[in-house]
């Protein structure tokens, strides 16, 4: 009898208590876990993100060079209609593509992979036409970054397409696009509040959460809120805005 109740003592289950402890434990290794892997995927997508900035600089300099300058944002006819005019003289105005729906949002793909996606026809009086010599595209845009939106295409970083996409701007206007991913701003210099890139463009991504945050000066950040901290640029270096902020004492 002893040797049978020193048996059932030594091999009795875990009390209440340590069941608890150890699933405490192992919900703790758990969020350290998810915690990690999340930024590690986090920082895949960033240099993923920072890869395209590049490609798609390297084509607007590419589109540049073939016809002059850089393309506009959408944000104003006027300059839209001078452009084409200026860049497509030989091309009737009744030849040009539809635009009315068009935006920073949809700027990129727009001109650089040309209106039917497949470039610019080398026909001086038809560049937006079908068939014969092509010019372009300038960039290979990636499909599964793609969405048809409104009618038009607009292509989106690496991290899925249910956030905002790339915008493009050429001007100091803002876009308020889609409910839920905020308004995205053309950024000033923190330092004396002129325009970042006044000669050229911005490129701007929205970071992992899929949002453009409220503020607009860089690299100071002092108007940014938490949606801000992960977005990034084509004159970021490849840092994220809250990762370009100097440091204060």
């Amino acid at each position: 009898m002893r040797i049978q109740a020193r048996s059932i003592r030594r091999f009795r289950g875990m009390t209440l208590v340590e069941l608890l402890l150890a699933l405490m434990a192992m919900m703790i290794l758990a969020s350290l876990a998810w915690k990690g892997s999340t930024g590690i995927i986090n920082s895949c997508t960033n240099s993923r993100v920072t890869a395209e900035l590049g490609g798609l600089d390297r084509a607007l300099v590419d589109f540049a060079v073939q016809f002059g300058d850089f393309p506009p944002d959408f944000h104003d006819t006027t300059a839209v209609w001078k452009f084409l005019k200026g860049r497509f003289p030989k091309c009737p105005q009744e030849k040009y593509p539809d635009m009315c729906s068009q935006s920073p949002a949809s700027a990129l793909y727009f001109w650089l992979a040309g209106p039917d996606g497949q470039g610019y026809s080398a026909n001086p009086a038809n560049p937006f036409g079908k068939g014969g010599g092509r010019i372009g595209p300038f960039y290979r845009f990636v499909p599964e970054q793609l969405k048809c939106v409104d009618g038009v295409m607009q292509y989106y970083p690496p991290r899925g397409t249910d956030g905002a996409p790339y915008v493009y701007f050429r001007g100091v206007k803002g876009y308020d696009g889609h409910p839920g991913w905020g308004t995205a701003h053309p950024y000033r210099s923190s330092k004396d509040g002129s325009w970042i890139n006044p000669d050229t463009y911005q490129i701007l991504s929205p970071g992992v959460d899929g949002k453009f945050g409220q503020g607009f000066h860089f690299p100071g950040g002092a108007d940014y809120d938490e949606a801000n901290l992960d977005d990034m640029a084509n004159f970021t270096r490849g840092d994220t805005m809250g990762r370009a902020k100097p440091n204060l004492p």
